[in-house]
């Protein structure tokens, strides 16, 4: 996926799809289209039902010193488990990242294009994700890929790792050991999400505006 993804979901449609989340003051997504760097809104288990708050979208490891120039925007879910450092954090900070989009970019007749890719029905796209704590960054978080499904092949290798609602519950699940060999499966497994993508065509300048700068 590129460096953006969409968020245009009211909180009713976030309650209707995580019972009981909670919301910090002040912890309200931001609507429209997300960027490097900006507060994301990532939940958590809670108890009961979910947690809500706002992490930077650019994974800083605790482990590191000082927070590198480009954060980790996406990590692949093949072989992290197994990395040092990161597998800790996939082992205990997990967290789901809710979307209505993401975008990626299609090459048509040699210019590139921008594709908005949502599901098909609608409904909100939940992501997999990893976040960690670090002193100076705060909390920040990343979101993993898998090798992409049918649809999003013809126009990138990659895709976020879309989860259902039992592989949220898998995945928020506090697990005495993490079940690797279950997580590995579920990325071997092709997304059967019904995603559908569009093209974002740039509005056309003003003909006013472009002669007031002429």
């Amino acid at each position: 996926m590129c460096g953006c993804y969409e968020l245009k979901a009211r909180i009713r449609a976030l309650n209707r799809r995580f019972p009981q989340l909670h919301l910090d003051h002040g912890e309200q997504p931001r609507s429209g289209e997300l960027q490097p760097n900006d507060p994301v809104l990532m939940i958590t288990a809670g108890n009961p039902g979910f947690v809500g708050s706002l992490a930077g979208w650019g994974l800083v490891g605790s482990f590191l010193d000082q927070p590198p120039r480009s954060p980790l925007l996406t990590l692949p879910g093949e072989g992290l488990a197994s990395k040092p450092f990161y597998s800790k954090i996939l082992k205990r900070n997990r967290c789901l990242i809710p979307a209505t989009a993401f975008h990626e970019w299609q090459t048509l007749a040699g210019a590139k294009q921008k594709m908005r890719i949502s599901e098909a029905n609608g409904e909100l796209l939940i992501f997999a994700g990893i976040f960690d704590h670090h002193p100076l960054a705060g909390t920040t978080c990343a979101i993993l890929t898998t090798a992409a499904n049918a649809t999003i092949g013809g126009i990138h290798p990659r895709m976020p790792v879309i989860l259902d609602r039992d592989e949220c519950s898998f995945w928020l699940s506090d697990h005495a050991d993490f079940p690797e060999a279950d997580f590995a499966a579920m990325l071997d497994t092709p997304s059967p999400h019904a995603l559908t993508m569009e093209a974002i065509i740039a509005a056309e300048p003003s003909p006013q505006l472009s002669l007031a700068f002429a």
